[in-house]
C-alpha cells in the first residue's frame, strides 16, 4: 500500500510539452510547405509558362493526396508506428521538395507535390497520434487543441516569409529554403521523442461507435475547413474588386486574418487545458455566419471589415483545434486513433478542396452575401457534428480505453490510475 500511495505521487521529470512542442513545429514545418507555392506563384508561371489552372493543380495537389489517402494512411501509420511515420513524412517532404525547387517542367512540379503530399499526410496523421499517446487528462486535451493551429500557423509563416524573400530570391530558392525545415526536423525528432511501447493491433467485432464518432469529427472537420479555406481564398478578390485596395494591403488583410485561426486554436488549447469542456466552445460556432455580413460588405470600413474576417477564421480555428482535442474521447481503443486521424485527413482535406468551388459557386448566383449563406450552413453542420462527436466519446467513457488496458480500473471521473510512458529517457536507435 505503502509503495502504491508513493508510486501515484512520482512525478516524470520531464514535462510532456517538451515533446509536444518539437511535435507540432513538425506539423507547423509541414503546413509552410503545403503554402510555399502561392508566394512564388508568379514567378513560377513566368519561368514554366504555366497557365494559372496548371499552378492551382500545383497548389493543391498536396491536398489531393490526403482527400484520397487519408484513411489508407491511417492503417498503414497503425502498423508501421506513428513515431517513424512522423520522421519520415518529414523527411519525404524534404526530399520532393527539393526536386520540386529543380523542376524545369509542370509534369516534375506536380510530381514532386503530389509525392511531398504524401509526406505532408503521413505528417498530419501522425502527428495527433504521438501526441495523443504521450499526453493524458487536461494535457492530452489542450496539447491536442495547439496541434489544430498547425494548419494556419504554417500557411501564414508561408505568406509573411514568402512574401518577403519571393521579390528578392528566384522561385528556386525560396522552395529550396522550405525544404531545410522538414530535413533538419526529421533528425531532431529522431534524437528527441522517446520511443513507446508499441500498441497491439486488435480488430475488435464491434467498432461501430468507434467508427461513428471518428466519421462526425471528421465531417465536421472537413466542413469547418472548407469554411475557412474558401473565407481566406475569396477575401482578396472581394478586397481588390469590391474595397478597390492594392494587392499589397489585401495581402497583409489575409496574412493578419490567416493568424487569426491561429489565435483560435491557442485559444482553445488554454481554454481547455484549464478545464472547460468541448460542447462549451461549440456555441461560438454561430459567430461565424453573423461577423461575414460585415466581412463581405463594402458599406463597413476596412478595419471593422478585416476585424470581422478575423472574427470568421478565429472561432472557425477554435473548433477545429476542438475537434482534434475530441478525437481520443470517440474511439474506443488505443489502436483507433491512427485510423481516427486518417478519417480526420481525408474528410478535412476534401473540404479543403471544395470550399472555394462551392463559396464561389455561391458568390456567383447570389453575390457576396452568399458569403454568409454558405457560412452558416457549412459552419452550422460542422458544430452540429462536432457536438454529437464530442457527447458520444463522453458519454460512452471510453477514452479511459487509450491509458488503460482491459481490466485496469479506473476512478470515475478522473485519469486512469496506470501511469503515462516514461519520457524522461533518453532515445536511443529507435528508428
Amino acid at each position: 500500500m505503502r509503495d502504491r500511495k508513493r508510486g501515484s505521487h512520482r512525478r516524470v521529470s520531464t514535462s510532456p510539452w517538451k515533446y509536444v512542442v518539437a511535435t507540432w513545429l513538425a506539423g507547423v514545418l509541414a503546413a509552410v510547405g503545403l503554402g510555399a507555392v502561392s508566394p512564388a506563384g508568379s514567378a513560377l508561371r513566368s519561368s514554366l509558362g504555366l497557365s494559372a489552372g496548371a499552378l492551382a493543380w500545383a497548389t493543391s495537389s498536396i491536398t489531393a493526396v490526403g482527400a484520397v489517402l487519408g484513411i489508407p494512411a491511417g492503417w498503414w501509420i497503425l502498423h508501421f508506428g506513428a513515431h517513424r511515420a512522423l520522421s519520415w513524412g518529414l523527411f519525404v517532404m524534404a526530399v520532393a521538395t527539393a526536386i520540386s525547387a529543380t523542376a524545369g517542367s509542370w509534369g516534375l512540379l506536380l510530381g514532386s507535390r503530389v509525392a511531398e503530399g504524401v509526406g505532408y499526410l503521413l505528417v498530419f496523421v501522425a502527428g495527433p497520434v504521438v501526441i495523443t499517446r504521450m499526453t493524458q487528462g487536461g494535457i492530452r486535451s489542450a496539447a491536442l487543441a495547439l496541434w489544430g493551429t498547425c494548419v494556419p500557423m504554417g500557411l501564414a509563416v508561408a505568406a509573411a516569409l514568402g512574401g518577403v524573400l519571393a521579390s528578392q530570391w528566384t522561385w528556386n530558392r525560396w522552395l529550396a529554403l522550405t525544404a531545410l525545415g522538414p530535413l533538419i526536423m526529421a533528425g531532431v525528432l529522431t534524437v528527441v521523442l522517446p520511443r513507446l511501447p508499441r500498441t497491439p493491433v486488435q480488430y475488435p467485432h464491434r467498432a461501430v461507435g468507434t467508427w461513428n464518432g471518428a466519421l462526425r469529427l471528421g465531417a465536421a472537420y472537413g466542413s469547418l475547413s472548407l469554411v475557412g479555406v474558401a473565407v481566406v481564398m475569396v477575401l482578396p478578390l472581394f478586397l481588390t474588386e469590391h474595397r478597390e485596395v492594392t494587392p499589397t494591403v489585401a495581402g497583409t488583410v489575409v496574412a493578419l486574418v490567416c493568424l487569426g485561426s491561429a489565435i483560435g486554436g491557442l485559444a482553445a488549447s488554454w481554454l481547455l487545458r484549464r478545464g472547460l469542456a468541448l460542447s462549451s466552445l461549440v456555441p461560438l460556432g454561430v459567430l461565424m455566419p453573423v461577423a461575414c455580413l460585415p466581412a463581405f460588405s463594402a458599406e463597413f470600413p476596412l478595419a471593422v471589415s478585416g476585424a470581422a474576417a478575423t472574427l470568421v477564421l478565429l472561432v472557425d480555428g477554435l473548433l477545429i483545434s476542438a475537434v482534434f482535442a475530441a478525437v481520443p474521447a470517440a474511439v474506443s481503443r488505443a489502436e483507433h486513433v491512427d485510423v481516427a486521424n486518417g478519417i480526420l485527413n481525408q474528410l478535412g482535406s476534401v473540404g479543403m478542396l471544395m470550399g472555394p468551388p462551392v463559396f464561389g459557386l455561391a458568390i456567383a448566383a447570389a453575390g457576396w452575401g452568399a458569403v454568409a449563406a454558405a457560412t452558416f450552413v457549412f459552419g452550422g453542420l460542422g458544430t452540429v457534428l462536432l457536438l454529437k462527436g464530442a457527447r458520444t466519446g463522453t458519454a460512452d467513457g471510453v477514452s479511459r480505453s487509450l491509458d488503460a488496458p482491459d481490466g485496469v480500473d479506473v476512478r470515475e471521473g478522473s485519469e486512469p490510475l496506470r501511469k503515462a510512458p516514461d519520457v524522461s529517457k533518453p532515445n536511443r536507435n529507435r528508428f
